[in-house]
């Protein structure tokens, strides 16, 4: 991920709803022990029944009816599909000197629902037209836009837009060099 890429994962407002009856502010991720769990399961140190959750391995999407062809489609009109997409993993990716967006998502072999649909956009494009884009997907989807951090908004402008005030992306390029100081106090969030 380039650093002026801001990140969104992309959650069925239901399942939200249906897992905490609310739509909470924020949902925990921790990306520590996420790293750790994946390197005890690759060392085969994992017993069966040892499974690791958070937020971005929830299963928001099973209880949702959206067909994966329909949402393929829908983005497949707003950047082009990546070379490297196969059937349960569909990239789009479309890359310049000026603008780098991408999306992903992935299909569950045993369900053929959604696991995961994840976005990053621009920050330098002119208009943010892939972001918006797909804010607007999202609200006519009834879904959630959750950022690296775990905050979890609704699909409107403004509320997106505060997200990336406090982004990491949006710090390095209001001012670069102020943003690569700042790495040595400061660990990036």
């Amino acid at each position: 991920m380039a650093i002026y890429q801001f990140q969104m994962t992309v959650i069925p407002k239901k399942g939200v709803l249906e897992k905490y009856g609310r739509i909470p502010e924020k949902l925990k991720i921790n990306y520590e022990e996420r790293k750790r769990h994946f390197n005890l399961k690759q060392e085969g140190l994992l017993d069966e029944d040892d499974h690791f959750e958070d937020a971005l391995t929830q299963d928001w999407w099973s209880s949702t009816n959206i067909l994966p062809i329909e949402i393929i489609h829908q983005i497949d009109k707003k950047v082009k599909r990546a070379h490297y997409s196969k059937d349960t993993h569909i990239s789009w990716k479309f890359y310049s000197q000026e603008v780098d967006n991408d999306a992903y998502m992935l299909v569950s072999e045993e369900t053929g629902k959604i696991e995961e649909l994840v976005f990053r956009a621009d920050l330098r494009e002119v208009k943010w037209t892939f972001l918006r884009e797909m804010i607007e997907l999202a609200a006519t989807y009834d879904w959630l836009l959750m950022d690296v951090k775990g905050n979890l908004v609704f699909p409107k402008r403004k509320e997106v837009g505060k997200l990336i005030k406090k982004s990491n992306s949006h710090k390095f390029l209001i001012d670069p060099m102020k943003f690569l100081k700042e790495l040595d106090d400061n660990p990036i969030e």
